[in-house]
C-alpha cells in the first residue's frame, strides 16, 4: 500500500498529463511468455503487461502513430522491453519491482536512465537484498527519487507517471487468451462466440467435466445417457448430431490439446491441471474439419514448463460423493520438464431401486495423466509428450414413464424399478506428440501426432419395470484412432495466415447382445484426408477480410451382419466415398482495442455414413448422405467502462440441408434418413460486470428457433403421427415447421460473485441460476420424449486463507428439480427414460501453487 503522498502524485500527474495506465491481467489469465509481433506500440505494451503481469505508464500521445517491432519469445522483461521500444525514441525506468515508466528523453534531462536486465529491482541478486538498515533507507530514498523525475518528466510532457491505487487494478476484469483460431489471441478479438473458462470459473461454478458447462454457455446443452455406450449428446444452437454408436460422427467437435475425439464421451473426465475450457458456438468447418457443424469444445491442459507448479482439490458430498484432484509439475534439467496429474470420483446410488431394495445409479471414475516437455534455451522449439488413461463404471437406471399403457410420468423420481442388473464400463487412453518451431519471427510450424483407443460395455434393463421376463440390451463398441496434423501459422502486422493438412483414421467396431452368444455385430474403417487454410488480411487500419476454405476427402468400409442373429438376418457390407470443400469468408471491423464488429459466413459438413442398428428384418445397408450447414452470424464484442463491463452479442441464421435424422423404428430397429431441411435462428448475449472490487456479476442468454423444413419421417411405433399431418404417402407424417432434436427456444442464466476480506483472509460467494426451456428428443416433438422444461440453483462459499488454502461448501440444484434428461423412442409405450440428478452438496479442500 502506497503512501498518501505518493497516491497524490500518481494522481495529479494521472490527471494533469493524461497518461495512460496498461494494467496486467491477473496471473491466472496472463499467457505465456511468448514472442510479441510487429504491431502499433499501444497494442505491443498492453501484451507485455499481459504476459509479465507488469504495470505500464505513460502518456497516451507518446504511443500514437508509432508502430513496434515487436520482441523474440524467452526474454526477461528489461529485454523484452529494449526490443519493444527500439527505434521509437522512448526509453524506459522500473519504478519499482511491479511499475515500468515509459518516456521520451529530453536533451540534458537528468531523468534516471533505464534500468539494464539485471538492475531491475525484480531481478536483484539475493546478496543485495540483504541489506543493513542504513543501506536499505538509501536504496528507498533512491527509488523515491527515481519516481518523483518520473513524475517531473512527465508533467514537462517527457516521462510517465507512477502506479495508481491497487484498489483500480482490481476492479477490472481479467484478460483471457484463447487459442481458437489455432493461435494465441485475446479472447475480445476473435470474430467468433466462445466462452472460455479457467480453472478459478470452472470452481466457482463447481464444474469438473464438461457436462457441468450445461447452464452456463450460451446455447449449449448436453443430455444425459444417450442410451448408446452411456454417451453423453452435445448440442450447440439446436444443432445435436446423431447418437448412432458406430458409421457416423457427432455435430460438435471435441479435442484435448489439439486432438480430436470421436466419441464425445472420451470427453467426460475430470482432471486438476485443465487450464481453460473453450466453447467456440457455430459451425467451426474450415479450421477443425468434417464434424463441427455445431461448433467446437477444446479441452486444453497446463504445460509442463520451469517453474514448479501443482495443488490439489478434494471434496466430499452426500451419497458418500469422493472428488479428488491433484497434479504436479516442473524442470527436471537441461529444457526437459514433466507433469502428472490424477483425479478419482465416485458417488452412491441416486434411486432406490424397488425390486431390490438398494440404491442404484452409482459412479466411480477414475483419471491418470502425464506428459513431458523439452523446449531449447531459445524456446524457438519444443516436443511435447502426453498420455492419458480414464475408466469409468456406472449403472445407468431407466425407468417406465408407461404403465398398463397408460403415461403416468416419471412418478418419483428417487425410485426406479430393475429386474435385471445393469452396468456400464468405459474405458479411454490415448498419446500424443506435439512438435513446436519457431521458424522466423513470424512462422510457426506445429505438428500434432495422437494415437487414441476407447472402450464402452453396457448392460441395461430397457423396459425399466419389474415385470420379468427383463428387455436387455447389451452392446459393446470400440474405436481405434490416428491422427496427423501439420499447420503453419504466420502472423505479422496485418496478415494473418493459417495452413495445413490433416490426416484421421479410425478402425471401430459394435456388438449388439452377450458376447457368449451369437450376436449382431459391426466394423468400420474410415480414412479422411484434409487440407486447410484461412488468411486474414487487414486492408485498411481497422478492418480486416477473411477468408478460409477446406478440402475434406474421405473413404470408409463397412460391414453390418446379422447372419449371427436370432433370427438370422443379412450379412451386407459396401463403401462409402465423399469429398467436398468447406469454404469461410468474413469482416472484423476494430473500432478500438476494446470494441470489435464482425460479419462472417460459414459452411459445415457432416460426413455421410451407415446405419449400425438397422435390425436382423433389413436387407440392405442403411446408408445416409453428407448433410451441410450454412451459418451467417454477425456480432459485437465490447469492454467498457474501463474494462469493468464486457458485453458480447451474436446473432445468426443457419440454413440446414440434408439433415440426417434417426428413427427407432421397433425395438433393436432403426433407420438414419436425409431430411429435407431446416432453418435455425437466434440470438446470444453474455454480460459481465465488475461492480465493484468484491463484486461481479455476470449473465448469459440464448433464444433459438429452429424448424424443419420439408420432411416427412415413416411412422412407427418409435415416431408415431403424434399431431403431425400425413405426407402425400400414407405412412409418412409430415414433421414440417417441428423443433429440432435438443433445440430449447429459451435458455440462460444469471450468477454473481462476492468477496469480503476477513482479515488477511477472503471469503468468496457465488450463486448462480440457470433455467431451459422444453425440447424435444424425437422429431414428433412428443411432450413425454422432452425435458418440460426445467431450472436450477447452485451455490459455493469459499473461504481463502493468507497461505492459499481454500476451505469451501457448494450446492447444485439446490431446489431440487428434476427433470427428463433423455429418453429413448421404442415403441408407442416403450420409451426408456433417465432423470437428472438431485440436490447435491458437500465441502471440500483446494489449494494451488
Amino acid at each position: 500500500m502506497c503512501g498518501l503522498p505518493r497516491c497524490a502524485s500518481v494522481f495529479v500527474c494521472v490527471m494533469l498529463t493524461g497518461a495512460t495506465v496498461a494494467w496486467p491481467a491477473p496471473v491466472t489469465a496472463q499467457a505465456q511468455r511468448g514472442a510479441i509481433p510487429s504491431a502499433p506500440l499501444d497494442e505491443a505494451l498492453e501484451a507485455f503487461a499481459r504476459q509479465y503481469g507488469l504495470q505500464l505508464v505513460y502518456r497516451s500521445d507518446l504511443a500514437q502513430e508509432v508502430q513496434s517491432g515487436g520482441a523474440n519469445s524467452g526474454l526477461s522483461p528489461a529485454e523484452t522491453m529494449q526490443q519493444l521500444l527500439q527505434g521509437t525514441g522512448l526509453e524506459f525506468s522500473f519504478l519499482n519491482d511491479r511499475t515500468i515508466a515509459i518516456f521520451r528523453r529530453a536533451t540534458g534531462d537528468d531523468t534516471p536512465s533505464p534500468h539494464s536486465p539485471d538492475q531491475a529491482p525484480g531481478n536483484l541478486p539475493d546478496n543485495d537484498r540483504e541489506e543493513t538498515t542504513g543501506e536499505a533507507n538509501v536504496r528507498h530514498r533512491g527509488m523515491l527519487a527515481r519516481f518523483l523525475g518520473a513524475v517531473a518528466a512527465l508533467v514537462s510532457g517527457t516521462a510517465p507517471a507512477q502506479e495508481t491505487d491497487q484498489s483500480q487494478e482490481t476492479v477490472q476484469l481479467e484478460e483471457v487468451v484463447v487459442t481458437a483460431q489455432r493461435r494465441e489471441e485475446r479472447l475480445q478479438d476473435v470474430p467468433i462466440a466462445i466462452s472460455a473458462l479457467g480453472p478459478e470459473d470452472l470452481a466457482k461454478a463447481s464444474v469438473t467435466d464438461l457436462a457441468g458447462l450445461r447452464g452456463i454457455v450460451p446455447g449449449l446443452t448436453i443430455s444425459y445417457s444417450a442410451g448408446i455406450n452411456s454417451s453423453n449428446l452435445v448440442s450447440i444452437r439446436g444443432v445435436p448430431g446423431l447418437t448412432s454408436p458406430i458409421g457416423a460422427g457427432q455435430a460438435t467437435a471435441v479435442y484435448l490439446d489439439g486432438v480430436y475425439l470421436p466419441r464425445p464421451n472420451a470427453a467426460f473426465f475430470s482432471l486438476d491441471d485443465v487450464e481453460r475450457l473453450e466453447v467456440l458456438r457455430g459451425p467451426q468447418g474450415t479450421l477443425y474439419g468434417r464434424n463441427a457443424t455445431a461448433g467446437a469444445i477444446n479441452i486444453i491442459t497446463r504445460n509442463p514448463g520451469d517453474t514448479l507448479r501443482g495443488g490439489f482439490d478434494v471434496s466430499y458430498g452426500n451419497f458418500d460423493a469422493v472428488n479428488a484432484r491433484g497434479s504436479l509439475s516442473g524442470p527436471l534439467t537441461g529444457g526437459l520438464s514433466a507433469g502428472i496429474s490424477a483425479s478419482y470420483d465416485r458417488h452412491d446410488g441416486y434411486f432406490t431401486n424397488t425390486v431390490t431394495g438398494r440404491d442404484i445409479g452409482d459412479r466411480e471414475s477414475h483419471t491418470v495423466r502425464g506428459s513431458f516437455r523439452y523446449a531449447n534455451s531459445g524456446e524457438t522449439f519444443s516436443a511435447l509428450l502426453s498420455g492419458d488413461s480414464s475408466k469409468n463404471s456406472r449403472q445407468e437406471a431407466f425407468r417406465a414413464v408407461y404403465a398398463g399403457g397408460v403415461y403416468v410420468g416419471i412418478v418419483d423420481p428417487d425410485q426406479v424399478s430393475l429386474d435385471a442388473p445393469v452396468q456400464s464400463y468405459t474405458k479411454s487412453y490415448g498419446t500424443s506428440l506435439t512438435l513446436n518451431y519457431k521458424a522466423s519471427e513470424h512462422l510457426d510450424l506445429i505438428s500434432i501426432t495422437a494415437d487414441r483407443k476407447i472402450t464402452a460395455s453396457d448392460i441395461y434393463d430397457l423396459d425399466g419395470s419389474a415385470v420379468p421376463p427383463a428387455l436387455l440390451a447389451r452392446s459393446y463398441n470400440t474405436s481405434k484412432t490416428f491422427s496427423q496434423e501439420l499447420r503453419g501459422v504466420f502472423s505479422s502486422d496485418r496478415l494473418n495466415v493459417t495452413a495445413g493438412v490433416n490426416y484421421f483414421n479410425e478402425d471401430a467396431a459394435y456388438r449388439l447382445g452377450d458376447p457368449a452368444a451369437p450376436a449382431p455385430a459391426d466394423t468400420s474403417e474410415l480414412n479422411a484426408y484434409a487440407a486447410f487454410t484461412q488468411i486474414e488480411y487487414e486492408i485498411v487500419p481497422k478492418i480486416t477480410l477473411v477468408g478460409g476454405l477446406r478440402y475434406n476427402k474421405e473413404d470408409r468400409d463397412f460391414v453390418v451382419d446379422y447372419s449371427r442373429s436370432v433370427p438370422a438376418g443379412a450379412r451386407t457390407s459396401g463403401n462409402i466415398e465423399d469429398s467436398t470443400f468447406i469454404p469461410s469468408a468474413g469482416a472484423n471491423w476494430k473500432l478500438s482495442s476494446d470494441f470489435l464488429l464482425y460479419a462472417k459466413f460459414g459452411r459445415s459438413y457432416q460426413a455421410p455414413g451407415f446405419n449400425g442398428q438397422p435390425g436382423a428384418a433389413s436387407g440392405l445397408p442403411n446408408t445416409f448422405d453428407a448433410e451441410y450447414l450454412n451459418a451467417y452470424e454477425a456480432g459485437i464484442k465490447s469492454q467498457l467502462l474501463d474494462r469493468r463491463l464486457t458485453f458480447n452479442a451474436a446473432a445468426f441464421w443457419y440454413d440446414y440441408k440434408d439433415l440426417q435424422v434417426r428413427t427407432v423404428t421397433a425395438p433393436g430397429q432403426t433407420n438414419i434418413n436425409n431430411a429435407a431441411s431446416a432453418t435455425i435462428k437466434g440470438a446470444e448475449v453474455s454480460l459481465t460486470a465488475a461492480v465493484t472490487r468484491n463484486l461481479t456479476l455476470s449473465g448469459q442468454g440464448a433464444y433459438i428457433d429452429t424448424a424443419y423444413g420439408d420432411f416427412c419421417e415413416p411412422i412407427s411405433g418409435g415416431a408415431p403421427l403424434n399431431n403431425d399431418p400425413i405426407c402425400a404417402d400414407p405412412t409418412r407424417a409430415d414433421r414440417s415447421g417441428n423443433r429440432l432434436n435438443l433445440a430449447p427456444r429459451w435458455s440462460g442464466s444469471v450468477s454473481a460473485s462476492y468477496l469480503v476480506p476477513v482479515g488477511t483472509n477472503q471469503l468468496t460467494f457465488s450463486a448462480s441460476y440457470s433455467w431451459e426451456s422444453n425440447s424435444y428428443f424425437t422429431a414428433a416433438n412428443q411432450s413425454v420424449l422432452g425435458t418440460s422444461g426445467w431450472d436450477r440453483l447452485d451455490s459455493r462459499l469459499s473461504l481463502t486463507l493468507k497461505s492459499g488454502l481454500e476451505l469451501y461448501a457448494y450446492g447444485k440444484n439446490l431446489t431440487d428439480v428434476r427433470y427428463v434428461g433423455y429418453a429413448l423412442p421404442g415403441t408407442a409405450t416403450l420409451t426408456p427414460t433417465v432423470v437428472s440428478d438431485p440436490r447435491t452438496c458437500g465441502a471440500g479442500l483446494r489449494y494451488h501453487f
